[in-house]
């Protein structure tokens, strides 16, 4: 239910999203009302709106999150108990099912999958991967239940070791929720939204995309805040 609770407060609570309802909101006040605080209110947040689409604001905050573990390609010689994956798009599945077999006594789990994840998994039998090695945790919705219930399933060790796959952006949060829990994880990041061929701004594009971008962003830096506060994750800004 907190999930759900967490979604759809979200919807209205993206940077963006209050930007929009601060400006229509307050732009009827100043109209109907004459007012000229909300007048200058309505004009504040259009300007944020502005910044947010036609800058790489969103780019910029995603810099520090997504360097915040630089990525660091495994040493296959170097055995790891485990391999944990996230919710992510392609780039995640092609990164496990390298390391699958780069890895090939390490257990295999993937959290928050449901339908999609069982095309996954035929993926990987068809590539040779023993299905005795793959779990799965479907019922997590959020990072915190991805670790609590990958915890509850796996019952890390100490001395374990265990990759953990989710996008640079969410790097952050994610580890220091699976920290929390007791994993001992090195990150593998993918999907990095700042990185491109020819500089950190180079996928930067206006409008629409752009406040995708921001909100993106934003959501983890807020996410990282609340996740502390709530003690789901070991630090404000867990790192190496």
């Amino acid at each position: 239910m907190a999930s759900y609770l967490s979604k759809a407060f979200w919807l209205l609570a993206a940077p963006t999203s209050a930007l929009i309802l601060i400006t229509g909101t307050t732009t009827l006040w100043a109209v109907l009302g004459s007012s000229k605080c909300a007048a200058w209110l309505a004009a504040a947040a259009a300007c944020g709106l502005v910044i947010a689409a036609f800058t790489p604001i969103g780019l910029a905050l995603a810099v520090p999150l997504e360097n915040r573990f630089p990525f660091s390609r495994p040493d296959p010689q170097v055995p790891q108990d485990g391999i944990i994956m996230l919710p992510g798009g392609g780039a995640g599945i092609d990164a496990v099912s390298k390391l699958s077999q780069d890895y090939p006594k390490a257990r295999l789990t993937f959290c928050g999958f449901s339908a999609g994840g069982k095309d996954l998994i035929k993926r990987l039998v068809d590539l040779g991967v023993d299905p005795g090695r793959i779990n799965t945790v479907p019922q997590s919705r959020t990072t915190s239940e991805d670790a609590y219930y990958s915890a509850a399933l796996l019952k890390p060790k100490t001395n374990e070791k265990w990759l953990l796959i989710t996008a640079a952006m969410h790097m952050p949060r994610a580890v220091g929720c699976f920290r929390a829990v007791g994993f001992r994880v090195q990150p593998y990041p993918v999907e990095f939204m700042s990185r491109g061929r020819t500089g950190p701004f180079a996928l930067f594009s206006t409008g629409s995309s752009a406040l995708i971008q921001f909100d993106r962003a934003a959501k983890e830096w807020i996410g990282l805040v609340a996740y502390r506060l709530t003690g789901k994750t070991d630090a404000l800004f867990p790192g190496p």
